[in-house]
């Protein structure tokens, strides 16, 4: 699974991220959640505190799932005083979160965790291995191609030699976060697809897909956009994403 370490905040989304020791905060307080607390469902981390505290931390609410939240959240004055980005590493499994992706020690855990069908489920017509659903499968690949086209990117075909790739996709400094937000989103949204089919019995199209990496990319371009906006005045981060989406 991804798991957020959060720095300043500004790029971790407080209700869908990994980023507490309870998980994602919107699978413990389900849909009530953002509209009980008043936060946004697509609010930052960094949008939840209030002169170094948490926005809950003075409210006097008896209502259960407030005081859910409220116990669930670290300290917020190492995230209030941080300036380093929050970064999102792997965590298969038991085994030791890592920036590197692994796609042997995921496989090994999914696999101890439950039966994984021989066929891939997304597409239905190749077996399924460690690499296929990144980006070998026609279903992922029609994710994928969709925003490397939109980009003008074109990145190599195998998945190691991507992850190379990744680390200075673009010369121009926005594209290539653009870049690296999408490939993150790829991963979980497709991941997030594959594991809805096998224990939920849902599917999704292609396109479907497509619009939830959209609309959580610009998310996470929204805070970011602004942090630049003070550096710079030509040409912003959410400017750049809309010159392509």
């Amino acid at each position: 699974m991804i798991i957020c370490e959060v720095g300043n905040g500004n790029s971790a989304r407080f209700w869908h991220n990994n980023w507490t020791s309870h998980g994602p905060l919107i699978d413990l307080t389900g849909p009530r959640g953002p509209e009980v607390t008043g936060l946004h469902v697509d609010a930052v981390v960094a949008e939840a505190l209030r002169d170094g505290n948490w926005w809950l931390s003075r409210s006097r609410s008896r209502n259960r799932l407030i005081t859910m939240i409220r116990d669930s959240l670290p300290d917020a004055n190492p995230i209030s005083s941080s300036e380093v980005d929050d970064i999102y590493l792997w965590k298969p499994g038991n085994r030791v979160a890592s920036i590197s992706f692994s796609t042997a020690d995921t496989w090994d855990a999914r696999r101890a965790s439950f039966q994984v069908p021989p066929t891939c489920i997304l597409c239905n017509k190749a077996a399924e291995t460690r690499k296929h659903p990144f980006f070998d499968c026609s279903y992922s690949s029609e994710v994928w191609v969709f925003f490397c086209s939109r980009l003008s990117i074109n990145p190599p075909v195998l998945f190691e030699d991507g992850l190379r790739w990744l680390r200075n996709p673009s010369p121009e400094e926005f594209v290539k976060l653009i870049v690296k937000l999408v490939y993150q989103a790829a991963l979980y949204s497709i991941w997030k697809e594959r594991n809805a089919r096998i224990h939920n019995q849902i599917s999704h199209p292609a396109q479907a897909v497509i619009l939830e990496m959209k609309q959580t990319v610009q998310a996470r371009l929204d805070p970011l956009s602004r942090a630049h906006n003070s550096r710079r005045t030509d040409i912003t981060l959410l400017g750049t994403w809309f010159s392509f989406f």
